[in-house]
């Protein structure tokens, strides 16, 4: 008799125990679901913010060049124009990072993740150069 109690309560324990992990299981499923949808609806936001900056930033490139068409001494514009072309490459760049980056679907797995702060507006600026 004490045998067939004691094989009842594990048996009872046991499946107690399987249902606890089964519903465990089932939550931590629902959280990673929400953090997935979460971090998605993040990149989304990242990678439009990221499309406006490179959209201000070739506006500023057009002004530079502008600019320098209008610059009648040769050494100034001559270096108003490398100015522009360096941050042309820029632009270019960015451009071709937001490109890669919407072809994976923002799934860079650390590439520019990094550079997104929670509750900033995008990546922040450099730090402006000391004169000398």
């Amino acid at each position: 008799m004490k045998a067939t109690s004691y094989l009842l309560a594990v048996v009872l324990l046991g499946v107690g125990m399987a249902a606890q992990t089964s519903s465990s299981a089932q939550a931590a499923g629902t959280q990673t679901q929400t953090m997935r949808q979460q971090h998605m609806q993040m990149m989304q936001q990242h990678m439009q913010e990221m499309k406006e900056q490179i959209a201000k930033m070739q506006a500023n490139v057009d002004q530079m060049k502008a600019n320098a068409a209008k610059i009648t001494d040769p050494a100034v514009r001559q270096q108003a124009d490398l100015d522009a072309q360096m941050w042309q490459m820029m632009v270019d760049h960015m451009t071709g990072m937001q490109k890669m980056m919407a072809e994976h679907g923002g799934m860079m797995g650390g590439g520019m993740h990094h550079m997104h702060h929670p509750g900033g507006r995008g990546t922040p600026p450099p730090p402006a150069a000391q004169p000398q």
